[in-house]
């Protein structure tokens, strides 16, 4: 049984991407064996698409077979899937995801294919209950200890749980903490770890950080870490509320904007790497 896939990626975030349609249940053991680099496509996260175009789910699963509530990177490779296919007459999707109803708005180039999409993150929460982290007030800014090394760190939801710290580290640190910060036993269901430097420009701040991202590790890009970091700066006072900030991550650039109302945007692109087939029963097998 041979089945189709597509591989895309997001300033090197690499995904595969299955239509529910098509494949027999995709589970974690099964999307371990897709992203395995040596015996499967190869990838960060597989991506089931789901429901009707119209009204299209994305289910997220990770290298290590656990299910993150959203991936903003992944999103934009799946509205550019789907805006350049079934959807190809619309400029505003509506995809379902496990953070909620998420909008994107997409850019096209003169022969209408997608080039750029835009995406309504949200609102984030800094409530310890429901990031979750194990702390009886909101951690903005506050002490955190990781392996004897005390950082300053703020804890934020958007769609998934996030840690960022704005505190000045050496790289070396910053590899040694990153896995440790993840998997620290106050954030109950992990975290994504970001490490953040900002950069003052006469035309404005940008932002470089790093991403630990939990079930995959040190990623080229993350999404919603950008999103949250910048989100983590505008509370903080150290980033500006309205306009656009670039965020620079190994992949590549993102833009994110944070409005009045504390509402996210992200803009970014993907791009298709190939097409082809998969038996999933020879992965199982192998």
């Amino acid at each position: 049984m041979r089945l189709p896939f597509v591989k895309m990626q997001a300033l090197g975030n690499d995904f595969a991407i299955i239509d529910a349609d098509l494949w027999p249940v995709v589970d974690g053991p099964l999307a371990r064996r897709l992203c395995d680099r040596h015996r499967g496509i190869g990838a960060d996260g597989v991506l089931v698409v789901d429901g009707s175009p119209r009204q299209p789910r994305m289910r997220v699963i990770n290298a290590d077979g656990s299910q993150p509530e959203m991936c903003g990177n992944g999103l934009c490779c799946v509205a550019k899937w789907l805006g350049d296919g079934p959807l190809r007459a619309s400029d505003t999707l509506q995809i379902s995801t496990g953070a909620g109803l998420l909008r994107c708005d997409l850019g096209r180039d003169e022969h209408g294919k997608v080039v750029q999409v835009t995406v309504n993150m949200g609102q984030p929460t800094f409530d310890p209950r429901l990031i979750p982290v194990l702390a009886e007030a909101p951690l903005v800014c506050a002490p955190f200890e990781i392996d004897g090394v005390i950082i300053e760190l703020t804890a934020l939801a958007i769609g998934n749980p996030h840690a960022v710290t704005f505190s000045p580290l050496s790289a070396e640190l910053v590899r040694r903490l990153g896995p440790l910060l993840s998997a620290h036993p106050r954030f109950t269901a992990q975290v994504n770890a970001e490490f953040a430097r900002i950069v003052a420009h006469p035309a404005g701040p940008t932002v470089e950080v790093a991403v630990f991202e939990r079930g995959c590790g040190w990623t080229q890009a993350c999404g919603t870490g950008a999103t949250a970091t910048i989100l983590a700066g505008v509370r903080l006072g150290l980033l500006p509320q309205g306009p656009e900030i670039p965020i620079q991550l190994p992949g590549g650039w993102l833009h994110i904007a944070v409005n009045a109302a504390g509402e996210a945007t992200m803009r970014g692109s993907a791009t298709y790497v190939f097409e082809g087939f998969m038996d999933p029963h020879a992965l199982i097998v192998a």
